[in-house]
């Protein structure tokens, strides 16, 4: 398999920080709305998945 570019990694790092956020904010959405308690949890993890994702892809742009 080939190796992605720069330009690649980056847009597959924010991408996929996006679908983190969106997840995120649905299960901080079902918890608000006594859907449970558990998507607490896991809005969290999520909101914490995706920072981490645009911090790397943040880091590529300036060139680390």
């Amino acid at each position: 398999m080939a190796k992605l570019t720069k330009e690649q990694q980056i847009s597959r790092l924010e991408k996929t920080a996006k679908y983190h956020d969106t997840k995120a904010r649905r299960e901080w959405a079902y918890a608000k709305n006594d859907l449970g308690d558990e998507h607490y949890g896991r809005a969290k993890d999520h909101f914490k998945q995706a920072k981490e994702l645009n911090e790397r892809a943040k880091r590529l742009k300036e060139g680390e």
